[in-house]
């Protein structure tokens, strides 16, 4: 099934433009775990058939300057998609480098696609929790994930179903298998490069930060946050175009995960499996209180 990318890729630019959520294709059409006795399966095919539209306001980094009229109102944003592909939304609207966010622009999205999963999926009965997760390898430093619910107590009798929801990063994982050979550097170039694409879409990068406010303020923001949380050092966002904006967190990001695929795989081939930078995973458990 081919991946659809939406005409602004709104999670990348954390839901900048109104109306504009993403329109990301559910993979396959198969749940996995789903038995006709898993509670869970039906859980998780609402999640990637039911829609719904949600408000939010964005949330800028400080005040907004001194000349713009009614600021607030700028800040009011729609999404509309599949709880799937909201939750996705949400899971990237939470991307960490080591524990600590690039953006708490879209908090308020966050909010609002947990409510009104909760709300869907109350069944009297029956308890369920919902984890959206993006790795773009296993054990990666730069993750996002969402939960909505509580984690099932250990001795409760789970059930789980699992979908994906394509991520705003392109699936690379053949490219990596190919780049194994020139070691752990190789693969992690490989990796590095397509977060960054999906993190920063040049295009839509270069738009927001020549657009208004708070387009601008948020984009600038994002990347000088991303330069220093990887050590890339205070990157030079107005006068850069996006292009030489992403070589630039390209290189140091492809350093931190050079060291940690080291550290944490036994060969680059091993590494290069683990890789898929082109999926957010969304887990169901149901549980009997």
């Amino acid at each position: 099934m081919t991946r659809a990318t939406s005409t602004v890729v709104d999670v990348t630019v954390f839901l900048l433009f109104v109306g504009a959520a993403v329109a990301v294709v559910v993979n396959g059409t198969a749940v996995e775990g789903a038995t006709a006795e898993n509670p869970a399966t039906e859980r998780t095919e609402l999640l990637a058939t039911s829609t719904a539209s949600v408000e939010y306001a964005l949330a800028p980094p400080s005040d907004p300057p001194p000349w713009t009229t009614n600021a607030t109102a700028t800040h009011q944003r729609t999404a509309h998609g599949t709880l799937a592909e909201l939750l996705a939304e949400a899971a990237m609207s939470r991307v960490r480098f080591e524990g600590h966010r690039l953006s708490r622009a879209g908090v308020g999205f966050e909010r609002a696609v947990a409510t009104a999963t909760r709300n869907r999926l109350h069944e009297r009965g029956r308890r369920t929790a919902v984890r959206a997760r993006w790795e773009p390898y296993r054990g990666a430093p730069l993750d996002a994930t969402v939960r909505v619910g509580q984690r099932p107590p250990p001795e409760a009798d789970v059930d789980a179903a699992t979908t994906t929801v394509a991520s705003p990063s392109p699936a690379v994982g053949e490219r990596a298998r190919s780049a194994a050979p020139g070691g752990y550097r190789g693969v992690a170039t490989v990796v590095a490069g397509a977060v960054v694409e999906g993190l920063f879409p040049p295009r839509q990068a270069q738009l927001a930060l020549d657009g208004d406010y708070p387009a601008d303020r948020l984009m600038t923001h994002r990347y000088r946050r991303m330069g220093s949380l990887i050590r890339a050092g205070r990157l030079s966002v107005e006068s850069t175009p996006t292009s030489e904006l992403n070589t630039e967190l390209t290189s140091p990001l492809a350093e931190r995960f050079t060291a940690d695929m080291r550290s944490r795989f036994d060969s680059p081939e091993a590494a290069a499996r683990a890789v898929d930078t082109g999926n957010v995973t969304i887990t169901v458990r149901t549980w009997e209180p």
